[in-house]
């Protein structure tokens, strides 16, 4: 289960506003920007969402997930916050020793944790997105990059879909880089659903050139970047730049 999909059993829209409004934020929107605004603007983890709920929400939960219900409302959360997370990483662990069992070898470099996912339109913005790469790496700071990290022999195939979107899901953060048309690039879309369905902070970089004001239509509903803060650069050294302070 990803985060998205527990907050959305247990969280009706209205109870998404009351969590905005006690954060002084906009109410307004689907719900997918009501859990976004509070993840990315209020920089709600999971911890802070299983607080807001109520006793009774939590021993729901608990009862749904076969966890003891009785105790004080601060044990509930542990159970259900240890419930939730163990899953988590119980299905990374099984999704690895399936893969190195399989292939005989250690884990391949393209299924490691990153603490960047480098998201990027290929005609506009992959010489940015080839230099960011190479400067974080020479920092030490795992990144990843589509173009170089899925070998070659993935192209076309399902396992380059998946390779990408396993990169996404073990990745820290979600880097965007901004440049021309980026909103009608199909590739891009997906990978921002991923991103968004697990949660991930989202960092935007925008060429100077380009109106902040984009909006990105997804499957459920439409995405406004303006709504994300954005650091422009005007060249792929200054973006390099702005990236580094941004990770420090």
């Amino acid at each position: 289960m990803n985060l998205r999909k527990f907050i959305r059993s247990w969280f009706y829209k209205y109870n998404l506003k009351d969590a905005l409004y006690s954060e002084g934020l906009r109410v307004s929107g689907t719900v997918d920007e009501l859990i976004d605004r509070l993840r990315f603007e209020a920089n709600w983890s999971l911890r802070d969402f299983l607080d807001f709920m109520s006793d009774e929400e939590l021993k729901e939960a608990c009862r749904s997930y076969d966890l003891v219900v009785g105790g004080r409302k601060k044990d509930r959360i542990k159970r259900v916050y240890d419930f939730v997370t163990s899953d988590w990483k119980s299905h990374d662990w099984k999704r690895e020793r399936v893969t190195q069992e399989s292939r005989k070898e250690p884990e391949p470099h393209w299924a490691k944790s990153y603490e960047v996912f480098i998201a990027y339109r290929r005609d506009t913005g992959l010489d940015f997105a080839r230099h960011l790469k190479s400067g974080l790496e020479r920092e030490h700071i795992p990144a990843f990059l589509d173009i170089n990290d899925i070998p070659k022999e993935f192209k076309g195939k399902e396992t380059w879909i998946t390779t990408r979107n396993e990169a996404i899901e073990k990745s820290n953060k979600f880097l965007l880089i901004m440049t021309n048309g980026i909103e009608t690039s199909r590739e891009l879309k997906k990978e921002i659903m991923i991103a968004r369905d697990n949660l991930k902070t989202f960092i935007l970089f925008r060429y100077h050139t380009l109106n902040p004001q984009i909006t990105i239509v997804l499957e459920r509903e439409k995405m406004n970047l303006s709504n994300f803060q954005q650091v422009s650069f005007d060249s792929k050294e200054d973006l390099l730049r702005k990236v580094l302070t941004a990770l420090r």
